[in-house]
């Protein structure tokens, strides 16, 4: 992963929990609304186990964030209690989706959290910028699902949303800046979450 000053990490953790709304700023603009996610095919249980994948991914990096972050910072107070809370949740949410996903969870992906974990303000501005990021796959990826599938990934996304609020205000954040969210698609999330540096071999 690119090594990154403070400075440069801030900006650009700021650019990708925002990318997404500048993706969809013409539909906020001209109807007030933001636009759906590139649309798919009907819901079915094959397009459930994609989404799901999706999904797990993205658990896991939260869940080996905290991890590291309680394993190598000098986490105090609120932030550690943050910290735990979501870190608990995040391997509920894990274990959960790879159940559900049954024998095709596939394996963890290998993670880079060096410059995540560096300092405070890193894992702030990290924390803020990937709940935010969680939010809007669940959030986009919602009508694509099956409803029976639906009805349980909806009680993870209402928790990921309460996370996505304490995480901005712990990082000094608006924890609900705009009326209405961008909803991303498949491939804005992934891109934003190469953005984000967890993952090695990220660009």
């Amino acid at each position: 992963m690119r090594d990154l000053s403070a400075g440069t990490r801030g900006d650009l953790l700021r650019g990708v929990a925002t990318g997404a709304a500048a993706a969809g700023g013409v539909a906020v603009a001209l109807l007030g609304m933001p636009r759906p996610a590139t649309s798919a095919p009907a819901p079915s249980a094959q397009q459930d186990r994609e989404i799901l994948q999706l999904a797990l991914l993205l658990e896991r990096v939260q869940a080996g964030f905290y991890a590291e972050a309680l394993a190598r910072l000098p986490l105090r107070g609120e932030l550690r209690q943050f910290a735990r809370v979501v870190h608990g949740h995040e391997q509920a949410h894990v274990a959960a989706i790879e159940a559900a996903l049954r024998g095709a969870a596939g394996p963890a992906p290998a993670l880079d959290l060096a410059q995540a974990t560096a300092d405070l303000d890193s894992f702030r501005a990290t924390a803020a910028a990937l709940e935010d990021l969680v939010v809007g796959a669940y959030n986009g990826q919602a009508t694509n699902l099956t409803p029976a599938t639906l009805s349980e990934v909806a009680r993870i996304a209402s928790v990921e949303s309460r996370h996505a609020g304490w995480a901005r205000a712990i990082a000094g954040e608006l924890p609900a800046p705009d009326a209405v969210d961008p909803l991303p698609d498949e491939q804005e999330v992934r891109d934003q979450l190469d953005a984000l540096g967890l993952l090695k071999g990220s660009p």
